[in-house]
């Protein structure tokens, strides 16, 4: 079939293209901001299909995960050599697959905080800030260069120092990355949610809790805004009139969240709410804990903490 001839319009190189490719060319901003709202309800509801998997972090108990992960990570944050942050780094390739994560997955996860790290390592692995011996040479001037304070060196070269340094941080960020994602990803949303909101002291508590559940409810009004344009739309919208556009949303979805919070305060204080603590549904997690409530399992991943925390420790010291 056909496409009908007043659907085309032409573009300078003489080629065709239809008034709705060029309707969203123009529109990239919706389609991005609705993109990036659909993927955070599906990243949601990707946790919540891992964190279900019968895997090795699945069924440790969530406070201590929580507690060992961290730890993980602070004792990577001590480690000097490349060695050290290798055995991390190991350590979380091994609990991806023990966890059932899929590994491609994770590692595209990886690649924001692996292609920032590069690009803040750029000067580091030159020899423009940190002189170093060269691995081999980039540009070379016939003399140096002076521009303002600075002084460029007669040859630019990737150093040995610089590369080894930018390599231990590339590897330390990505180690540490991982573990958080680990964290996040084996532990339900709302479980997690509530671990956290359990080691919060006083009313930051419910907040916490509160804060979660509603931010779907303002993310699925931003859908329905984008949506509510787009089905009304005819002709292109101009950059001006999509500015003014935005603009007004963000600030309707501002009043839209103030007025939600006044509403749901009137309703915790018409039921008796004066302020104090709440008692949340007796379960796993909302109960004070104790250590009889740890499994076999449990006790011997905290033992393995304990072990592998206290032997990198003693290694990144000696």
């Amino acid at each position: 079939m056909e496409i009908p001839q007043w659907l085309k319009t032409a573009t300078s190189d003489g080629s065709r293209v239809t008034r709705y490719a060029l309707r969203k060319r123009n529109e990239r901003f919706l389609d991005k901001t609705l993109r990036h709202v659909i993927s955070f309800v599906e990243d949601t509801l990707f946790n919540e299909s891992i964190s279900a998997q019968n895997g090795l972090l699945q069924m440790i108990e969530p406070k201590v995960k929580i507690m060992s992960l961290l730890s993980f990570v602070v004792v990577l944050s001590l480690q000097k050599s490349m060695e050290g942050i290798a055995a991390f780094s190991l350590l979380a390739i091994l609990l991806v697959f023990a966890s059932r994560i899929p590994f491609t997955i994770f590692v595209k996860r990886l690649m924001p905080a692996a292609v920032l790290t590069l690009i803040i390592s750029i000067p580091v692995i030159l020899n423009l800030i940190v002189e170093g011996d060269p691995l081999f040479v980039l540009l070379r001037f016939e003399r140096s260069v002076n521009m303002g304070p600075l002084v460029m060196p007669q040859e630019i070269a990737v150093t040995r120092q610089g590369l080894g340094s930018a390599i231990t941080l590339l590897l330390r960020i990505i180690t540490s990355v991982s573990i958080v994602f680990l964290l996040t990803m084996t532990t339900p949303p709302n479980t997690f949610v509530k671990t956290l909101s359990s080691l919060v002291p006083g009313t930051l508590q419910p907040l916490v809790s509160i804060s979660y559940r509603y931010i779907f409810f303002l993310v699925r009004k931003v859908e329905h805004f984008i949506m509510g344009l787009r089905s009304r739309q005819i002709t292109s919208v101009n950059p001006s009139t999509g500015r003014h556009w935005v603009t007004s949303r963000i600030g309707l979805l501002f009043s839209m969240s103030v007025e939600l919070s006044n509403e749901l305060a009137m309703a915790m204080e018409s039921r008796g709410y004066k302020g104090e603590s709440l008692k949340v549904h007796p379960d796993k997690v909302g109960t004070k804990f104790k250590v009889s409530d740890l499994s076999k399992r449990d006790i011997a991943w905290f033992l393995f903490t304990v072990i592998f925390a206290g032997v990198m420790i003693w290694k990144s010291f000696v």
